[in-house]
């Protein structure tokens, strides 16, 4: 039996896989897909350049993989939020919770996808990143019909729109927080800056899409309103 892959033998070829995935995520979010090379990240990897070209065909393959599992990690969150039927305030403030902790947690991913966008998404197309909203984005619909219909949300307002907010409130602050902490003359990235910054943009977003004539009253757990003097 001929064996056209001698390298994978003794091997585990997940664990290879894996290996080299996410030393792509490392190598392309310091140096882009540009910077970053085949040896870089075969290197960081320890394992011989032939099997990138062997799992993913070419370094834009890894590239791409690399891009859709960076998309993968960051909508298994908002996946499992969907999976619950929860009202908006709790939806929204569990989504901006989970986006600061998983941006804090994984800078390498707020490096790469700012890479791609300044590719103006050339890869995105073949990464297939398009289904990954989906699951969210129809929670919040869902969640937003029900408190429309309860006359607590302004009708106009709308699902895409809503997310964009959220992750525009979340993605901004590590994109940014370096340049922005040395303007503004505090540390961005302690738990406390951090903490307060969630609780305002919680705030923010609820206020924008509360009827203007709701006014907000918080109980023990912060999530209850009342209308005209009526608890809801």
């Amino acid at each position: 039996m001929s064996e056209r892959n001698p390298e994978i033998r003794g091997r585990d070829p997940e664990a290879s896989r894996r290996r080299l995935l996410e030393a792509g995520v490392e190598v392309f979010s310091e140096r882009g897909l540009d910077g970053g090379s085949v040896s870089m990240i075969a290197a960081k990897a320890g394992i011989n350049r032939r099997m990138l070209y062997h799992y993913f065909g070419s370094k834009e393959g890894l590239y791409r993989a690399a891009l859709r599992h960076i998309y993968e990690q960051l909508s298994s969150q908002e996946v499992a939020l969907a999976d619950i039927l929860l009202e908006v305030e709790e939806l929204l403030e569990r989504l901006i919770r989970a986006e600061y902790a998983f941006l804090a947690a994984h800078p390498q991913h707020v490096r790469l996808l700012t890479w791609e966008n300044l590719r103006r998404g050339k890869s995105a197309p073949e990464a297939n990143l398009s289904s990954f909203k989906a699951p969210i984005l129809e929670a919040l619909r869902i969640a937003l019909d029900r408190g429309q219909r309860e006359g607590r949300f302004r009708a106009d307002v709308d699902e895409k729109q809503l997310l964009i907010s959220c992750l525009a409130l979340s993605f901004f602050y590590f994109s940014n927080q370096y340049t922005l902490g040395q303007a503004l003359g505090f540390d961005l990235t302690t738990p406390e800056a951090i903490e307060t910054r969630i609780r305002h943009v919680v705030s923010l977003l609820l206020d924008g899409i509360r009827e203007r004539n709701l006014k907000p009253h918080r109980n023990m757990d912060g999530r209850r309103l009342v209308k005209e003097g009526i608890a809801r």
